[in-house]
């Protein structure tokens, strides 16, 4: 008998679901997969059903009680990074993958299934010649992209933006000289040069904002972070919007507990909406929102109740050390976050779904790390 095949648009329906490292075996199926596979259309719609990972990075040189001395010497194998997948059926599971990428000589920072690796002898003013720049990165693919060594020792690196499906900017921040103003900036691939955006205030004038590295998200291209007016008492968010090169007031969050007694927290939800954490520093209590339509102009953003945890001895959410997830599959709406438990430095995964509360051990990472969403991208690197 002769194997029927399917449409070829239910064919690409199945194929878009499954998850990008498996995409990437399957590209030597055939030549009409691999052209599939490798279609920038194909690309972005599977990113949107990917799910997000957990990145984690340790650093044993902060274990050192001598700081100045850690701070001072670029130990080898000092940096491990491992993704975190976590399997949300009826009895919840984490995978952990070591990277196998060498970290001994890079700061990092991800958007999008894209790493941007720079040289950490940026900061070191008694080492000019050691500014090699950084890399665009994409862990699914071989190839890399070379970044100039155009930003200030002050760079901090937010995300990567793009002009329509392709990344073509590098977003991050550099302080004022007395570290107390952060101004946004864009690094373009085109020109190789760096941009200040709205140059003449700085981004937090008349506002309280998190450090936009720990507590921005992209989204359609574009960055988002919370704020706190502290005229009018409203926290809201706030956007870059990378094409028009501006940035504004986004729409109004629904939190309600004071600035400096609670954490709020802006997450993706769906791939293509928010959701809000707040957490009480004192009780440890959790509220969560998300938004009920896509994320479009920020003039309808509606925002409904997602759930609440009161859990006895819940750890605190610390923006380096901790990100957090939320689903709403066939078992449940659940709440997933990786954090450090009391600050020890060993890593744990806890997933909370009604009545339950699963505490999984990370063994892989017991010392001080550094944690970031990762989503697998198959968009190449242009």
């Amino acid at each position: 008998m002769v194997a029927r095949k399917l449409p070829l648009d239910l064919e690409e329906g199945i194929l878009v679901r499954v998850p990008p490292r498996s995409l990437l075996r399957f590209r030597s199926v055939s030549k009409e997969w691999n052209t599939l596979l490798t279609d920038k259309r194909f690309a972005n719609i599977n990113l949107a059903f990917a799910r997000p990972e957990f990145m984690l990075t340790t650093d044993k040189r902060f274990a050192n009680k001598n700081l100045a001395f850690a701070r001072a010497k670029f130990f080898h194998n000092d940096y491990k990074n491992y993704s975190i997948s976590v399997n949300l059926n009826d009895d919840p599971t984490i995978k952990v993958r070591d990277s196998c990428f060498d970290f001994s000589r890079y700061d990092y920072g991800n958007s999008d299934g894209y790493f941007f690796l720079y040289d950490s002898s940026w900061y070191r003013a008694d080492n000019m010649e050691s500014h090699k720049g950084g890399v665009l990165w994409n862990p699914l693919f071989r190839k890399i992209r070379w970044i100039p060594a155009a930003a200030r020792s002050s760079f901090t690196l937010c995300g990567v933006g793009y002009n329509g499906s392709i990344p073509d900017k590098i977003v991050g921040t550099i302080y004022s000289l007395d570290l107390r103003h952060q101004t946004v900036v864009m690094f373009e691939f085109e020109t190789n040069a760096l941009k200040l955006i709205d140059p003449d205030r700085y981004i937090a004038e008349f506002t309280r904002e998190q450090s936009l590295r720990h507590n921005s998200v992209s989204l359609n291209g574009n960055f988002y972070w919370t704020a706190y007016n502290l005229e009018t008492g409203e926290y809201f968010i706030r956007i870059l919007d990378v094409l028009k090169e501006i940035i504004k007031p986004f729409c109004i969050l629904p939190c309600m507990g004071k600035s400096s007694s609670h954490t709020r927290v802006l997450a993706i939800y769906k791939g293509d909406r928010f959701s809000v954490l707040e957490q009480c520093k004192t009780t440890c209590k959790i509220e969560i929102w998300v938004t009920k339509k896509k994320i479009s102009n920020g003039d309808d953003v509606v925002w409904i109740r997602f759930m609440n945890v009161s859990i006895h001895n819940f750890p605190r959410f610390y923006h380096k050390f901790s990100k957090y997830m939320v689903d709403n599959n066939i078992y449940g709406k659940t709440l997933v976050m990786c954090c450090s438990y009391r600050r020890s430095g060993q890593a744990y995964v806890y997933i909370v779904r009604g009545d339950m509360c699963k505490r999984i051990k990370i063994d892989e990472v017991p010392s001080q790390f550094r944690c970031s969403i990762h989503v697998p991208s198959l968009i190449p690197i242009c």
